[in-house]
Protein backbone atom coordinates (compact mmCIF):
# COMPACT_ATOMS: atom_id res chain seq x y z
CA UNK A 1 0.00 0.00 0.00
CA UNK A 2 1.19 3.48 -0.84
CA UNK A 3 1.09 5.90 2.15
CA UNK A 4 0.94 9.64 1.54
CA UNK A 5 1.60 12.41 4.05
CA UNK A 6 -1.56 13.97 5.50
CA UNK A 7 -3.17 16.93 3.78
CA UNK A 8 -2.43 19.14 6.79
CA UNK A 9 1.25 18.17 6.70
CA UNK A 10 1.47 18.97 2.98
CA UNK A 11 -0.38 22.26 3.46
CA UNK A 12 1.90 23.32 6.33
CA UNK A 13 5.01 22.33 4.36
CA UNK A 14 3.82 24.34 1.35
CA UNK A 15 3.28 27.41 3.52
CA UNK A 16 6.57 27.06 5.43
CA UNK A 17 8.84 25.93 2.59
CA UNK A 18 7.33 25.90 -0.93
CA UNK A 19 10.56 24.59 -2.47
CA UNK A 20 10.68 21.61 -0.11
CA UNK A 21 7.01 20.97 -0.88
CA UNK A 22 7.75 20.87 -4.63
CA UNK A 23 10.67 18.50 -4.09
CA UNK A 24 8.47 16.19 -2.01
CA UNK A 25 5.61 16.45 -4.53
CA UNK A 26 7.91 15.44 -7.39
CA UNK A 27 9.42 12.59 -5.35
CA UNK A 28 5.99 11.21 -4.43
CA UNK A 29 4.75 11.41 -8.02
CA UNK A 30 7.87 9.81 -9.48
CA UNK A 31 7.90 7.09 -6.80
CA UNK A 32 4.28 6.24 -7.61
CA UNK A 33 4.93 6.15 -11.36
CA UNK A 34 7.81 3.74 -10.73
CA UNK A 35 5.44 1.33 -8.95
CA UNK A 36 3.10 1.05 -11.95
CA UNK A 37 3.10 -1.62 -14.63
CA UNK A 38 5.47 -1.08 -17.54
CA UNK A 39 2.69 -0.61 -20.10
CA UNK A 40 1.22 2.27 -18.06
CA UNK A 41 4.48 3.91 -17.04
CA UNK A 42 5.11 5.79 -20.32
CA UNK A 43 1.54 7.11 -20.36
CA UNK A 44 1.85 8.36 -16.78
CA UNK A 45 5.22 10.00 -17.48
CA UNK A 46 3.70 11.77 -20.49
CA UNK A 47 0.65 12.84 -18.50
CA UNK A 48 2.84 14.19 -15.70
CA UNK A 49 4.84 16.14 -18.29
CA UNK A 50 1.60 17.72 -19.55
CA UNK A 51 0.54 18.58 -16.00
CA UNK A 52 3.92 20.13 -15.18
CA UNK A 53 3.88 22.11 -18.43
CA UNK A 54 0.44 23.54 -17.71
CA UNK A 55 1.52 24.45 -14.19
CA UNK A 56 4.62 26.24 -15.50
CA UNK A 57 2.59 28.19 -18.07
CA UNK A 58 0.09 29.33 -15.45
CA UNK A 59 0.35 32.83 -14.04
CA UNK A 60 -0.77 31.89 -10.52
CA UNK A 61 -1.98 28.87 -8.50
CA UNK A 62 -5.66 29.51 -9.30
CA UNK A 63 -4.91 29.70 -13.03
CA UNK A 64 -3.00 26.42 -12.70
CA UNK A 65 -5.92 24.78 -10.90
CA UNK A 66 -8.40 25.93 -13.56
CA UNK A 67 -6.14 24.80 -16.41
CA UNK A 68 -5.67 21.34 -14.88
CA UNK A 69 -9.38 21.05 -14.13
CA UNK A 70 -10.16 21.93 -17.75
CA UNK A 71 -7.67 19.31 -18.95
CA UNK A 72 -9.31 16.70 -16.71
CA UNK A 73 -12.82 17.59 -17.93
CA UNK A 74 -11.73 17.46 -21.58
CA UNK A 75 -10.29 13.98 -21.05
CA UNK A 76 -13.45 12.89 -19.25
CA UNK A 77 -15.60 14.28 -22.08
CA UNK A 78 -13.55 12.43 -24.71
CA UNK A 79 -13.93 9.20 -22.75
CA UNK A 80 -17.69 9.77 -22.42
CA UNK A 81 -18.05 10.37 -26.17
CA UNK A 82 -16.10 7.19 -26.91
CA UNK A 83 -18.34 5.17 -24.62
CA UNK A 84 -21.46 6.67 -26.24
CA UNK A 85 -20.15 5.75 -29.68
CA UNK A 86 -19.48 2.17 -28.60
CA UNK A 87 -22.93 2.00 -27.02
CA UNK A 88 -24.60 3.30 -30.19
CA UNK A 89 -22.66 0.87 -32.36
CA UNK A 90 -23.63 -1.99 -30.09
CA UNK A 91 -27.29 -0.97 -30.16
CA UNK A 92 -27.23 -0.83 -33.96
CA UNK A 93 -25.92 -4.37 -34.15
CA UNK A 94 -22.36 -3.66 -35.23
CA UNK A 95 -21.11 -6.05 -32.59
CA UNK A 96 -23.66 -8.78 -33.15
CA UNK A 97 -22.42 -12.32 -33.49
CA UNK A 98 -24.65 -13.15 -36.43
CA UNK A 99 -22.98 -13.21 -39.83
CA UNK A 100 -23.25 -10.10 -41.97
CA UNK A 101 -25.69 -10.37 -44.88
CA UNK A 102 -24.15 -10.75 -48.30
CA UNK A 103 -24.44 -7.75 -50.55
CA UNK A 104 -24.74 -7.79 -54.31
CA UNK A 105 -21.43 -7.62 -56.15
CA UNK A 106 -20.48 -4.18 -57.38
CA UNK A 107 -20.93 -3.83 -61.12
CA UNK A 108 -17.67 -3.61 -63.02
CA UNK A 109 -16.85 -0.02 -63.89
CA UNK A 110 -15.68 1.07 -67.31
CA UNK A 111 -11.98 1.79 -67.50
CA UNK A 112 -10.76 5.35 -67.85
CA UNK A 113 -8.84 6.71 -70.79
CA UNK A 114 -5.15 7.09 -69.95
CA UNK A 115 -3.63 10.38 -71.03
CA UNK A 116 0.00 10.68 -71.99
CA UNK A 117 1.84 13.44 -70.13
CA UNK A 118 4.47 15.40 -71.96
CA UNK A 119 7.42 16.97 -70.18
CA UNK A 120 7.81 20.72 -70.74
CA UNK A 121 11.26 21.93 -71.66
Amino acid sequence: MYILPSFDHLKDLNIADPEAFEVLRNELINDYIETTATQRKQRLIGLQFQINSRRELSTNPMHSCIALSKMMHETFWDMRCSLETISEMSAEGFFSTSPAPFSKPIAEKASAEILELKQLS
